[in-house]
């Protein structure tokens, strides 16, 4: 039996498409349509509503593409202009509070408008809500590295990578635990093509700050690519729990738990893609939920995920091996 299921061991890791590419075509296809809207962040404390300066703010899509990313200023404001027409939400993170995400924003065209402000409270964490002696506000920031850290964002807004870069390693230098100035130079590396300098830029702001979305789903998707599995399943988890409605992070996080012979796990979680928006896109987590069904005598149940594949997914390079697995448990 087990014999029936091998090909599909090492074939499945280039079949499950890659985290990078959802993030670029959900971000590009959020905004391409006519009309532009600038958006305007004001973020408060709940608890004193006092503002809340130095937080990251994210403009995502509801499928988890990422379309930009700012720093809340000194009155709590972050601006995103020139958005184009589409759906999105606005997330707000930071070390000392938890994790926020607005309600979904039309923008552009005939739903939405030129301009839209955004108010969003966020909560303190316990344990900085129960250390607060006085006002409740984020880390502070040595004002020379914030001054880098938005001379750097200027430039990246205007594609000029290199003085980015150069900024957002002046303010890591004032403050060598600026989270967020690691995450940013990330970014200007993928821009500036430097992968393992990216690698490290992520790493370091993963280490401080262990929340960060967008440094959690390039990590991963770069020790998945080299399948270099049991390093990337701690950054797909975090990943997974910020998106748990991301089919393609959850294809991608039970393919990798699979790999590392985590076969419950595999299971649970390709079992989870069948409910979710556009999951026919990842009929592959049929395969991942046969592979981890092999060996236990529930040969109905694997005929049925090969049978669902072949549904969603007829026309497959994969497909004339899972038609012919198909067969062999038929025959038996």
């Amino acid at each position: 039996m087990r014999s029936n299921h091998l090909w599909f061991w090492t074939l499945v890791v280039a079949f499950v498409p890659t985290v990078s590419a959802a993030q670029q075509s959900m971000t590009t296809a959020a905004g391409t349509a006519a009309g532009v809207t600038t958006i305007t962040v004001r973020v408060t404390y709940q608890q004193n509503h006092r503002p809340a300066p130095a937080l990251r703010v994210e403009l995502v899509s509801p499928m988890g593409g990422m379309a930009g990313m700012r720093t809340t200023d000194g009155n709590g404001g972050a601006t995103f202009d020139g958005v184009g027409s589409g759906r999105y939400q606005v997330r707000v993170s930071g070390p000392d509070v938890e994790t926020t995400t607005s309600e979904i924003i039309e923008t552009g065209g005939s739903n939405g408008g030129p301009y839209i402000t955004e108010r969003i409270e966020v909560r303190l964490t316990k344990t900085a809500g129960a250390n607060a002696s006085g006002p409740a506000l984020a880390l502070p920031i040595p004002e020379a590295a914030q001054k880098e850290f938005n001379l750097g964002s200027k430039e990246a807004d205007k594609k000029h990578w290199e003085q980015a870069r150069d900024h957002f390693q002046k303010a890591i230098v004032a403050f060598p635990r600026y989270a967020e100035a690691f995450n940013y130079l990330g970014q200007v590396e993928i821009q500036l093509k430097d992968g393992q300098g990216a690698v490290e830029a992520f790493r370091s702001a993963t280490q401080i700050d262990p929340t960060l979305p967008q440094a959690n789903l390039y990590l991963g998707q770069f020790y998945y690519e080299n399948r270099q599995y049991k390093d990337a399943e701690p950054y797909l988890l975090r990943s997974a729990a910020t998106q748990p409605q991301s089919a393609q992070i959850l294809t991608v996080l039970a393919n990798t738990e699979l790999q590392n012979g985590e076969t419950e796990l595999a299971l649970t979680n390709a079992r989870k893609v069948p409910s979710l928006e556009k999951h026919q896109q990842f009929a592959i987590s049929h395969l991942i939920v046969a592979q981890a069904l092999t060996g236990k005598g529930q040969d109905d149940e694997i005929a049925k995920e090969y049978e669902a594949y072949l549904r969603e997914a007829p026309d497959s390079p994969l497909a004339p091996r899972v038609k012919e697995a198909l067969a062999k448990l038929k025959a038996k």
